[in-house]
């Protein structure tokens, strides 16, 4: 595999990749298709060498370009269960010599082991243990090249063009998205369903919601699929299989994807999964995969504001002391420090609650 970095886009041509069989025979054969039940087996078989495919890209790159930086361990690597259930993530990520994660290694074994059905949920444990130690979870996204992106952009095949090659991309990062599920539903029938939608069903099944309405509830509810992803940073890869090209386009974090300017779309390929719904932004506002490191910088942190108060203090926790008796619903949240300083009214941390671990 020949891979090169060009406009912090990775290109690999990929040839021959080494695809266990019977691995793509025991995911075939014992894990259900998410969306398209009646897909054809061979179409499934495809679908999954091309998710394989786009990992191996990933982590040779990641391997190879960050060697002494950063580390990292694929799920394959850790599960127990013969490839018999979905896999959650893809692998694992970390600072080189920052820690041992035996741990968590142990800790995804026992999850898997409790799982009584054939999809892994990540325990709050063992995410909570990934955040402690810095360990970030890590899920690869692979995506055909249509035909319809190589129209849009004038691409003839020729990929020792280099000139259009370049326009494909930029035509891929222009068009398409980086993305996520819903926690509380991944499907829907009506073509009028919208976000607004999505958190009233949100609020009807947890109290936590109560009284919340309008942009508050909207806010709220992105605040707690971002708490609830199971995966930290999201990888777009798209795959040219007959050409044996692909192209790692740019990474985002949950944080930079689940905020306030997220959009609540449908997949709009047609004759495939046109029930999905998902979260997304546009694929020009992700970073280039040599950027991921910049993952484990200071991350952004949603900060909390009284409304009533006559203090120009914002709080880390809404259960800090000084705000836990202000009504939930009531509370601004706010996605950064700089946007809490930003409202102009709040400008100054909160020492209880900051000072506890800095």
């Amino acid at each position: 595999m020949r891979l090169t970095l060009q406009n912090h886009i990775v290109c690999a041509d990929y040839g021959q990749v080494h695809l266990d069989a019977r691995v793509v025979g025991q995911i075939i054969n014992y894990t259900a298709e998410t969306w398209q039940p009646d897909r054809p087996k061979k179409e499934r078989e495809c679908n999954i060498e091309q998710g394989k495919i786009a990992e191996e890209i990933t982590e040779r790159f990641i391997r190879q370009y960050y060697s002494q930086e950063l580390s990292l361990k694929t799920y394959d690597e850790i599960r127990n269960d013969d490839f018999k259930k979905h896999a959650p993530f893809d692998f694992l990520l970390w600072k080189t010599g920052t820690v041992n994660i035996a741990f968590i290694e142990e800790a995804i074994r026992q999850d898997i082991a409790r799982t009584p059905n054939k999809f892994v949920k990540l325990s709050n444990v063992t995410r909570r243990l990934c955040r402690t130690l810095g360990v970030k979870i890590v899920e690869v996204k692979s995506t055909n090249i249509r035909n319809d992106l190589k129209v849009e952009s004038d691409f003839t095949g020729d990929y020792d063009n280099v000139k259009s090659v370049q326009k494909l991309l930029e035509t891929i990062r222009r068009k398409d998205d980086v993305f996520c599920y819903p926690k509380l539903k991944r499907r829907e029938s009506d073509p009028g369903y919208c976000l607004d939608d999505y958190c009233r069903e949100v609020q009807e099944r947890f109290s936590e919601f109560d009284g919340c309405k309008g942009e508050n509830l909207r806010r709220r509810v992105i605040a707690w699929e971002c708490e609830n992803q199971c995966c930290d940073i999201f990888v777009r890869v798209y795959l040219d299989r007959p050409a044996k090209k692909g192209f790692v386009i740019g990474w985002m974090q949950k944080e930079e994807l689940l905020d306030d300017t997220v959009q609540f779309k449908r997949m709009r390929q047609k004759n495939k999964s046109e029930l999905a719904l998902y979260f997304a932004k546009n694929l020009g506002e992700t970073k280039g995969i040599d950027c991921l490191a910049q993952a484990f910088g200071k991350p952004k942190q949603r900060v909390y504001a009284n409304p009533y108060t006559p203090t120009n203090f914002y709080h880390k926790t809404d259960d800090c002391k000084f705000i836990r008796r202000v009504p939930k619903e009531e509370l601004l949240i706010f996605d950064s420090e700089e946007a809490a300083i930003q409202n102009g009214r709040f400008i100054n941390r909160c020492r209880e609650c900051f000072s506890k671990d800095g």
